[in-house]
């Protein structure tokens, strides 16, 4: 077998590092920041402790890291749903869906285990949610200025509205309640009814 060239092993080790990643989101989801051990996060990842220790330097890392590459695939939908050939309310239910999808609830739990958690969380982590909520409201409320002007959603002060309709996905996303994943689209219909004109 031939030896793998530079590029292969640079795809390997992305590979494996999104695998860590993945798994850390699992793992901190379930047990919260303070509770999670490094070991734990390499069983959930299929690996050993001391190969994790080649990809990150402590718990603190794999959490910074995990929550910045979580975070980008949400830069990546919004740029998605921009593209999208729908009502602002389309493009709101379209967000909407996808945040309650089963499996996009992880990175939405480990940001409330670290709002309300004890355990010191370092300055630049505090930053990136920080970050990471005002791109929800750049992006989302111009949709719901649009969609007042449109007549699809009612008239109260915009900014109020999402800051209810955040309130209630994070919710239901940290709460990762089994039965909003039956009959998404009705569910989806449902959450909106506080918001749009009926």
């Amino acid at each position: 077998m031939a030896p793998l060239n530079e590029d292969q092993l640079s795809q390997i080790r992305n590979e494996r590092k999104d695998q860590i990643m993945r798994a850390a989101l699992t793992v901190f989801a379930e047990n919260g920041v303070k509770l999670t051990k490094v070991g734990m996060i390499a069983k959930e990842a299929g690996i050993s402790h001391g190969l994790l220790y080649h990809y990150f330097h402590s718990k603190d890392e794999v959490l910074y890291q995990s929550l910045k590459w979580a975070m980008q695939g949400t830069d990546e939908l919004f740029k998605e749903i921009q593209t999208l050939q729908l009502s602002p309310l389309g493009k709101i239910k379209h967000f909407t869906r996808i945040a309650i999808e089963e499996g996009n609830s992880d990175i939405f739990r480990v940001i409330q285990h670290i709002t309300k958690s004890s355990y010191p969380i370092p300055a630049q982590i505090h930053e990136l949610i920080e970050s990471s909520g005002n791109s929800y409201f750049k992006e989302l409320l111009p949709l719901f200025i649009e969609a007042q002007k449109q007549g699809e959603m009612i008239a109260n002060d915009p900014q109020e509205l999402l800051d209810l309709y955040l309130t209630v996905i994070s919710g239901i996303i940290v709460e990762d309640l089994p039965w909003i994943q039956k009959d998404t689209e009705k569910k989806v219909d449902l959450i909106l009814r506080m918001l749009t004109v009926r």
